[in-house]
């Protein structure tokens, strides 16, 4: 009877302590995590009768038992069908699991450039001597255990086995040295932030895939349980409430996961709800209106992407609801289609942002593909998505690849009948994106323009900034973001003369509380032979009293005209920048060529009024199919234009085209440019009620004409309302319109 009494009192000890793991989620004894568990459930018959004993080594061993049969719950894989799926149906992704899980076996535990040193087979765990963040990706995320478990499903090779249980045992021994000494970073590398959720969802996976495995003790098995059950009470507690950001979205996917494939678990069903909750008002309130994500970011767009198809995938596995199929899908949709509609004709997303030029996109559509019976999504994914190509995003194995699952099996989307977008160019207004696109094939020419308000300090200064692909190759690139904001590389990737557009003095401008000021979009057309916007934005009003206006037309399959005007700032300099991966020589008449498959020239307008021209070799971040080299970044050329500013406005003109590309300005507003064998004369209005040159009038915004020999063969009108040609009406309306002409109306 005393027994009995003791066993209870323990009991009545246990369930009230539970209410305290969240305030010392490294401390959770054998007697809390029993009693956070519902002993009652099926097949827990031996392990209930051990805790009500208080055999806790019993309990231990009989929980072990129980799980390595356990069929279900599942991550959204299972563990007998996966490897022969994924060797039949994406064999390109083995040969890069598996080499990254052998890097784990062989010692080397790093998220580059940081490493972290293994000596006589001892993980030096508070080893972080230049204080480098990516530590806390070792110690806290544990991104890189990620490929141990599926290596271990694709071999059924026991030395992945050993290798986690190896690793995650001293890590979990050695928890409070590394509280203590936090890397030198002045934080908790542990808990804090997102940590706890990735953690969970790798460490979960993990454990499902191994857990038949003897490497595995009955103690390891409760390591790891006593883990999740810290975890998800930390995060439970923490994230009650929306907070903005993609940090909260990688937070609650372990509150998911944890809870859809640990039913065990008191509190799994509100963990499960916590997660979708916040996921589903992310969505709401931290995307835009068009499908983007506030950060303006493509990887952390992604990552959210990622983090919600985890969590829906695992729930559609084991036949639950998830957001897939929940009111806030439409919005999950639009966010899919966001990415689809930023895809370069190269196969990759444009390293937008703190972001990288990457593949990932195709694993996100095939999902979107497949639950929202999107066939232009499933054409894209696989046009780009070809074998030996494993989808990458910042690391050397892309994250989302781990999404893929049997139920995106090709076999099974007979049903979907690929079929390309019904769009070329788009225009992403809410987030601020403007895409030009001539079509799908590889050499098909591409640019991006951005003008976009962000929200977080993921987004960069570089209003107005452009990224130019033509025949196959970027010819104007975005700087994106080195793996470690720490990288020496970051400090220029995150600047204003680290993008494609004007700066005063070099300088970058500032944003108000981290978040990045973007500017204004005036005009946007899109016709069948050309594409034009124009925007300004006031980042350099506060410190210059300077405003810039930029405009780009894009002959389709032709020369690129790039305009800008800067207002204010006298007395200052003002450059001309353009980022580019090709080869850059600048010649005597100013104009410089750029050397790739072929050649490119960029030809500036009034170039006796450039005071200098100026090169130099800066970072940008990694170039399309270099994925992922390992310093996360290269040096490339940089062309600056220099001119000073005074007392009135500073213009540039500027046109990139292949081959021989001349301009011949005629008056501040008529240019003719020469391009092959084509010539174009085009003016642009600006205030004045009308504009003449080159044998053309007109009162367009902006207008063009395009000559074949001596006679006019198509114009365009931007927002004009007459056009003439050598003495010839081609256009005249009441009301200001943008048309294309092959001849006079």
């Amino acid at each position: 009877m005393l027994g009995i009494l003791a066993c209870a009192e323990v009991w009545i000890i246990a369930n009230a302590a539970m209410g305290d793991v969240a305030s010392h989620p490294m401390r959770v004894s054998d007697e809390v995590l029993f009693a956070a568990m519902d002993l009652d459930r099926p097949g827990l018959a031996s392990v209930r009768s051990a805790v009500r004993k208080g055999n806790y080594p019993a309990a231990t061993g009989a929980w072990a038992a129980y799980f390595r049969k356990r069929e279900t719950p599942t991550p959204h894989y299972s563990r007998d069908t996966w490897g022969a799926f994924i060797r039949r149906a994406y064999p390109q992704l083995v040969e890069p699991i598996l080499a990254a899980a052998d890097r784990v076996v062989q010692g080397r535990i790093g998220h580059p450039p940081y490493v972290m040193p293994v000596k006589d087979g001892r993980i030096q765990w508070l080893h972080n001597p230049t204080k480098d963040t990516n530590y806390v990706s070792i110690v806290g995320s544990q991104w890189f255990l990620n490929p141990l478990g599926r290596a271990y499903l694709l071999t059924n090779d026991e030395k992945y086995a050993c290798a986690f249980a190896r690793v995650f045992g001293s890590w979990y021994d050695h928890q409070p040295e590394i509280l203590e000494h936090q890397g030198g970073l002045g934080f908790d590398p542990i808990y804090r932030a997102y940590y706890p959720g990735i953690r969970s969802r790798v460490l979960a996976e993990n454990y499902y895939c191994m857990a038949r495995s003897p490497a595995l003790t009955p103690e390891l098995h409760v390591k790891v349980l006593k883990q999740l059950l810290g975890s998800a009470s930390w995060l439970y507690a923490r994230e009650r409430r929306f907070r903005v950001g993609n940090q909260q979205v990688a937070a609650v996917v372990g509150l998911g996961i944890v809870g859809i494939v640990f039913p065990e678990f008191k509190e799994a069903e509100r963990w499960v709800a916590c997660a979708e909750a916040r996921m589903a008002e992310h969505l709401k309130r931290d995307f835009f209106a068009d499908g983007g994500h506030k950060e303006l970011c493509t990887q952390y767009h992604k990552t959210c992407l990622r983090d919600m198809g985890y969590v829906s995938l695992t729930a559609e596995r084991n036949g639950r609801a998830s957001l897939f199929r929940s009111d806030a899908a439409p919005m999950l949709e639009r966010a899919y289609e966001w990415l689809s509609r930023l895809v370069m004709p190269t196969g990759q997303t444009p390293p937008l942002h703190s972001a990288v030029f990457a593949t990932d996109w195709a694993v996100h559509l095939t999902i979107a593909a497949r639950w929202f019976n999107r066939p232009d999504f499933l054409w894209q994914a696989r046009r780009f998505w070809r074998k030996g190509i494993a989808p990458n995003q910042k690391a050397p194995f892309g994250l989302g690849s781990y999404l893929v699952c049997e139920a995106l099996d090709p076999d099974t989307m007979t049903d979907i009948t690929p079929a390309p977008p019904s769009y070329r160019c788009t225009h992403l207004d809410a987030s601020g994106f403007a895409v030009m696109r001539t079509g799908w094939a590889p050499d098909d020419d591409y640019l991006v323009f951005q003008y976009g308000w962000a929200n977080t300090g993921h987004a960069y200064p570089g209003a107005l900034s452009f990224l130019l692909a033509m025949n196959g190759e970027v010819v104007a690139t975005h700087p994106g973001s080195p793996r470690s904001y720490r990288h020496p590389a970051y400090a220029y990737c995150h600047s204003t003369p680290s993008h494609n557009v004007v700066t005063i003095d070099l300088k970058s401008y500032k944003g108000e509380r981290r978040i990045a000021p973007g500017g204004k979009l005036h005009t946007h057309a899109d016709l069948p032979g050309a594409w034009y916007v124009r925007g300004e934005h006031a980042g350099y009003r506060p410190t210059f009293g300077a405003v810039h206006e930029r405009s780009i037309l894009v002959l389709k399959n032709g020369p690129v005209w790039i305009r800008d005007t800067v207002r204010g700032g006298a007395g200052h300099e003002a450059q001309w920048n353009l980022h580019t991966p090709l080869g850059l020589t600048v010649k005597p008449d100013r104009s410089a060529v750029l050397r790739g498959k072929v050649e490119f020239t960029v030809r500036p307008a009034f170039a006796d009024q450039i005071a200098s021209v100026k090169t130099e070799k800066r970072w940008a971040a990694v170039l399309p199919r270099d994925c992922q080299p390992a310093d996360c970044g290269k040096v490339i050329p940089v062309l600056r234009y220099v001119q000073p500013i005074g007392r009135d406005a500073v213009r540039f003109g500027v046109a990139i085209g292949e081959g021989q590309t001349v301009v011949e300005p005629l008056s501040e507003r008529v240019f003719r440019i020469h391009s092959g064998e084509r010539a174009y004369v085009v003016l642009h209005r600006d205030q004045a009620t009308g504009v003449e040159g080159g044998g053309v009038v007109s009162d367009a915004e902006c207008a063009c004409v395009r000559f074949k020999g001596d006679g006019p063969d198509r114009a365009w009108v931007i927002s004009g309302k007459r056009l003439t040609i050598k003495g010839t009406k081609w256009f005249r309306t009441d009301a200001a319109k943008t048309i294309e002409l092959n001849r006079p109306m």
